[in-house]
């Protein structure tokens, strides 16, 4: 897009990218979007490529000069792109660009200052909150980086204009100072690496049934301003299945760029899950399905598989035991008279059946139910008899109409194999 002549020079570069990985120094860009934006808020231009290095697509090296020139003392603006902007000075880095510091600003962070109510801080909650057009509404595949981009550059925009009265963050203002105090180099200064492979296509990610939403809530619960950043990216590289139990060790990389520490990235990392599984029970959504995918995100995470069935055994309400209590014997309850279906099926699960969610509960586990709470039969005491004593009936066939009591036990997949 050619330059307006009524909008300022360039002083931000609202970038979005897109990587083949988590870790730095191998990951490969794979798409890049700069929108240049003046001091108030203007868009100036914008520019985008698809980056491959077979000939079918634009090779990194031959738009490295362009970069340069988009990019070189203007501040680096992205929503939380700092893994992608690092993979980026990795990969010019490898070219023989020597580059200086990065003055960088995070739009997950800003909005803490310009939209401090907001629950949920993706990019599209923060642009309908700040009234900003995102195209394609922030879903994949829709919300291409070019896309994402322009969202960037219209939050930008409404917060350099102090939208709703509020006063200037200072960081915005002086990251564009820091950014110019560095200039980029005219040309790499020294030879190239040797050719680097190109990652093939990644596999499915971990995550299905709590994709989306479930991910946003639990991000609201635990993060602030200095871990939203870094839950955001475990929750997009999870998602999108850049995040494994094989490349968890990679995640260490992206600690540094959020200002963490690997103690302090493991407690939220644990927090973040803790309340996951939490928000599981609430919502009665821990059945085989989901335990499994809980599962799998525990061995992602590099948090005990103990840390799924615990708590749902805790939520499991005390006055229903379990079917044979440490002596042997069942228990008496007041039976199912108070029960409710959640509370039935907390019980079940706690106990070792296979439970399915979104089902009535079948009649196999409601009478394992009412027998594991029904009163105790004193067999000691034996009516009196006026008469002789009477043969014992035999005993009836077991009708076929009647279910029987026969259910799956719930086992735990072995780790690094679930069961999907």
């Amino acid at each position: 897009m050619a330059q307006d002549g009524r909008v300022g020079k360039p002083a931000y570069a609202a970038v979005s990218t897109r990587v083949t990985g988590i870790e730095v120094a191998r990951s490969r860009l794979r798409e890049i979007a700069v929108v240049r934006v003046d001091e108030r808020g203007a868009v100036v231009d914008e520019w985008s490529a698809v980056l491959h290095p077979d000939g079918a697509w634009i090779a990194l090296a031959d738009v490295a000069t362009t970069l340069r020139e988009r990019l070189s003392q203007l501040a680096i603006v992205t929503h939380n792109g700092r893994l992608g902007v690092e993979v980026l000075r990795a990969e010019l880095a490898h070219l023989g660009w020597d580059l200086p510091p990065f003055a960088q600003l995070s739009m997950i962070d800003a909005s803490y200052h310009y939209l401090p109510a907001l629950r949920h801080r993706r990019l599209s909650d923060c642009c309908t909150a700040a009234g900003v057009h995102m195209e394609g509404g922030g879903i994949p595949p829709n919300s291409t980086p070019v896309n994402e981009a322009r969202a960037v550059a219209g939050l930008l925009g409404r917060f350099l204009q102090s939208a709703g009265g509020v006063p200037d963050l200072p960081e915005l203002l002086q990251v564009t100072l820091r950014a110019w105090v560095y200039p980029w180099p005219e040309a790499p200064s020294h030879t190239p690496g040797p050719p680097r492979p190109w990652p093939g296509r990644r596999g499915p990610g971990v995550l299905s049934t709590l994709a989306g939403q479930p991910l946003a809530d639990a991000i609201a619960v635990v993060a602030d301003v200095h871990t939203h950043g870094y839950l955001a990216l475990v929750a997009e590289t999870l998602h999108d299945g850049r995040l494994t139990p094989e490349t968890f060790p990679h995640l260490a990389d992206a600690e540094p760029l959020y200002r963490l520490t690997p103690e302090a990235a493991a407690d939220v990392r644990r927090r973040f899950f803790d309340t996951l599984v939490q928000q599981a029970i609430d919502n009665d959504r821990y059945h085989l399905e989901a335990r499994q995918e809980l599962w799998r995100v525990a061995d992602t995470l590099g948090c005990p598989r103990d840390a799924v069935i615990e708590p749902i055994v805790e939520a499991t309400p005390v006055e229903f035991p379990k079917l044979v209590d440490e002596s042997g014997t069942k228990k008496p309850t007041d039976g199912r008279n108070r029960a409710t279906p959640a509370q039935m099926r907390a019980w079940a699960i706690a106990n070792g059946f296979d439970v399915e969610g979104y089902i009535r509960l079948p009649w196999s586990i409601v009478r394992a139910f009412e027998e594991a709470h029904a009163e105790p039969v004193d067999r000691t005491q034996r009516p009196a008899q006026d008469g002789p004593a009477q043969p014992p009936a035999p005993a009836a066939a077991p009708s076929q109409d009647v279910p029987q009591l026969d259910f799956d036990r719930l086992e735990t997949p072995p780790i690094g194999n679930p069961v999907v």
